[in-house]
């Protein structure tokens, strides 16, 4: 890991001061006494899709253990003895409550990007045993009661440049394009996900048109009897995925167009195999009371939502044509019956509270707790009016858009899809088959803090990027190195075969990614610019 090296300076004011360390009393951190430590504390703000990429690059800098604080999907703050200077307690706050756009305020100084949980009111909390996940071991705690107080963004992250938030579509703040983006951190890889019960009628419309073998459906799926909870990881590798075009998910995500799920279709003409079908060919409790499309989106200001608005619905364009028409929260504004006219779009605050969305629209349930809930209603079902078979028969298709750092065990009752037949893996990133991924950024100017400085140098970390990646059953993904970052580019150079040219093949033990959204410089980051690979000497991936 990139450890940094204190100043003289920086080292002689601790040497001066009482040499802290976190106490902990019956398995909670003394907050309160950490206060009166020599401690370093920050707070970052901006994309939720990066948190667990922070979390990683806050625990390289803790030594013991790390105990995290949470009691939602929005508010995060690590507590941990430090491994950078020793006598110093960590402590890192971070904001997800409305994405990347949260940064882009926190930069240009807007209180709203700025609202932190306050330390002091930290101390009442509960626990719980130590839990591993995205490569990171912590000690999960819950406070009773915090508070929260405007604090300045010592690192603001977004995951696409500023100028992208001063579209209405994605936040319309004022004079975004003014606030200055680092050079790219890291290549964040996003994709598009569809409940669990969508994923099977996909598959078996997609068997039945000859685009997926039939060994890629379980006989429970074709006997109607798919809850929603199937985990084999053969429905989920690279050969049997479902994949949409992009013209199609343009049409599924876009304003005025196609509002319900049985107008797609697969084989290539009116009369291939369409969503239609299934509801003469399987058990009618497997096909929604009603069909319309809902969409589990992210709020306007999401970095994931600008990524997508730019890839999918042509959001560089001169019409700043929007990915949704409303924030519809509830299926109420649906049809009854079968064929109804209203998409539904659920504009979610976090990628939690994405996932809560999917999963409840996938059992006909409430999902979440307090502000993070996601409310079901009772509706009407065409096929079942009397509701006899109770919610199960009321559950809706649909769709989401989510980081690749999620849902990899298959816990979660979604599932990725592929895009123009390409699955979202970091191979494929590199090979220029798949193109929904962004490149992570800082906004505004960087905290001199040592703390602060140390986590930006771990987010660039080849080592950090490996162990964060997940093993889907499709392939590896989340992150990658940036083309253009110099402290990766050296200790990737070494790590290829003399004569090779840089980034001529996928290495997943320096796993890099070629393209990039910037000038072969690193800066003028633009995510409207089409990728391309710097340096006029470096070989280009093709199909």
């Amino acid at each position: 890991m990139n450890k940094l090296l204190l100043s003289a300076a920086i080292a002689a004011l601790f040497a001066g001061q009482a040499q802290a360390a976190l106490q902990v009393t019956a398995g909670v951190p003394n907050i309160t006494n950490a206060l009166t430590q020599t401690r370093q504390e920050i707070w970052i703000s901006g994309s939720s899709a990066a948190t667990p990429f922070v979390e990683k690059s806050v625990a390289s800098d803790c030594t013991g253990t790390v105990y995290k604080y949470s009691n939602s999907t929005n508010d995060f703050t690590w507590v941990c003895n430090s491994s950078i200077a020793a006598g110093t307690i960590n402590i890192v706050h971070k904001l997800d409550a409305g994405g990347s756009v949260t940064a882009v305020k926190s930069a240009k100084g807007i209180s709203s990007g700025k609202t932190y949980w306050e330390t002091a009111n930290l101390n009442a909390a509960t626990c719980a045993t130590a839990i591993t996940s995205n490569g990171v071991t912590v000690t999960p705690c819950t406070p009773t009661s915090p508070t929260s107080a405007a604090h300045a963004g010592d690192i603001n992250l977004a995951d696409v440049d500023a100028a992208q938030f001063e579209k209405a579509a994605n936040g319309g703040v004022a004079g975004a394009s003014t606030v200055a983006s680092s050079a790219p951190l890291a290549t964040q890889v996003f994709g598009v996900v569809v409940n669990s019960r969508l994923y099977a009628a996909l598959q078996v419309a997609q068997v039945a048109a000859g685009k997926l073998a039939s060994t890629c459906i379980s006989t429970s799926i074709v006997a109607g009897q798919n809850n929603g909870t199937f985990t084999s990881p053969t429905n989920n590798t690279d050969a049997c995925m479902p994949t949409l075009t992009t013209a199609q998910l343009s049409a599924v995500f876009g304003a005025n167009r196609t509002t319900d799920w049985l107008n797609l279709f697969f084989g290539g003409d009116a009369s291939a195999t369409t969503l239609q079908s299934l509801v003469t060919v399987q058990d009618s409790h497997d096909v929604p009371a009603n069909t319309n499309i809902h969409f589990c989106s992210r709020t306007a200001g999401s970095g994931t939502l600008a990524a997508v608005n730019i890839k999918l619905e042509n959001q560089c364009s001169n019409t700043n044509e929007a990915i949704v028409t409303t924030a519809a929260q509830t299926i109420g504004q649906e049809t009854d019956l079968l064929g109804g006219n209203q998409k539904v779009v659920h504009s979610m605050s976090g990628s939690g509270d994405l996932e809560n969305c999917l999963e409840g629209l996938n059992d006909a349930v409430t999902k979440g707790s307090g502000s993070t809930i996601f409310t079901f209603p009772t509706v009407t079902n065409a096929f079942d009016p009397a509701n006899t078979a109770g919610p199960q028969s009321d559950f809706r298709w649909a769709v989401g858009i989510m980081s690749l750092d999620r849902n990899f065990a298959l816990g979660k009752k979604y599932r990725f899809i592929k895009i123009d037949g390409s699955a979202p893996t970091a191979e494929n990133v590199v090979n220029g088959k798949y193109k929904l991924w962004a490149e992570l950024v800082s906004l505004g100017a960087t905290s001199a803090n040592p703390l602060a400085v140390d986590i930006l140098k771990n987010l660039g970390s080849a080592d950090q990027i490996v162990a964060l990646n997940q093993a889907h059953p499709f392939g590896v993904s989340g992150f990658l190195g940036t083309a253009t970052n110099p402290n990766f580019l050296p200790s990737y150079d070494t790590a290829i075969a003399p004569g090779t040219k840089l980034f001529a093949a996928w290495d997943s033990a320096r796993p890099v990614n070629p393209w990039t959204h910037a000038t072969a410089t690193g800066v003028n980051l633009n995510h409207c610019r089409t990728p391309s690979i710097p340096g006029g000497t470096n070989a280009i991936p093709g199909l």
